[in-house]
């Protein structure tokens, strides 16, 4: 399995509108942060996950030119916004999309979105065309690939994160209920959110992601969702060991 982190920055992205602080005109472009989603390619079959602001720009980049699956985290802006450029891998490669989240996520969307459910578009190809498949936070397999939704919590509303294999990706989040921590064991590599320093009241901070890598204890933590008060060399210097800043463009490999 590989990974590509597509964006690893907050909802603002790095650098900030308007902002000179040292991260935003850092001269290392892992200071350069796009909105948050990685893309998973598991044998033949491509996933993403949400589908961020910047996310014709994000598959450009990585140069990726198909997928078959969006497994959304949650319906706020810098996650879905980018979903109407899905129109191209529809219709370049003549098919619908199966995407994925829970009950409140998919419908929030269909609000967001209630164009691409115009029938008369959807007759030239003229929308995001999707399949909707609804999640509660039980394994599911997609394409011969499990995976397992983790039930977190963003504040006082309930998103997915999600499990392939030995890999996990959570982000937006504030707490993880002990049940839910449990599926997170034995983990080669987990991508954590980690907005800053000082606490926020619907995301983790550097301390409590940082507990919460250090009680699940994945050979390797990355964090995410990142906003321009943490340089990546100066916030990597103070990390633990296996602790360590995302970045956009960063590979990763599972066996």
């Amino acid at each position: 399995m590989k990974i590509t982190v597509l964006g690893s920055g907050t909802s603002q992205g790095v650098p900030i509108i308007g902002c000179g602080c040292r991260t935003c005109t850092s001269a290392n472009p892992k200071d350069n942060r796009l909105r948050a989603s990685v893309f998973i390619k598991e044998k033949d079959t491509g996933l993403l996950i949400d589908t961020s602001i910047d996310f014709r720009q994000q598959i450009l980049r990585a140069g990726i030119t198909d997928l078959d699956g969006i497994l959304f985290t949650h319906h706020h802006v810098d996650h879905i916004f980018g979903l109407d450029d899905l129109r191209q891998i529809n219709q370049r490669h003549k098919k619908w999309v199966d995407v994925f989240g829970n009950k409140f996520t998919l419908d929030e969307i269909k609000v967001t979105f209630r164009y691409a459910l115009d029938e008369e578009l959807i007759s030239y190809w003229a929308v995001p065309l999707m399949k909707f498949n609804y999640l509660d936070n039980r394994e599911f397999e997609f394409r011969g690939i499990k995976i397992i939704p983790i039930e977190v919590f963003h504040g006082r509303i309930k998103i997915f994160g999600y499990r392939i294999g030995k890999f996990a990706y959570i982000t937006d989040c504030s707490r993880i209920p002990e049940e839910e921590m449990k599926k997170l064991e034995g983990l080669d590599v987990l991508i954590l959110n980690s907005l800053r320093r000082l606490p926020h009241p619907t995301h983790f901070n550097v301390e409590q992601a940082t507990d919460i890598a250090l009680k699940l204890k994945p050979k390797q933590t990355y964090f995410t969702h990142i906003t321009h008060d943490l340089n990546h060399d100066e916030t990597n210097a103070g990390l633990p060991d296996g602790i360590e800043l995302a970045y956009d463009g960063l590979e990763i490999n599972i066996d």
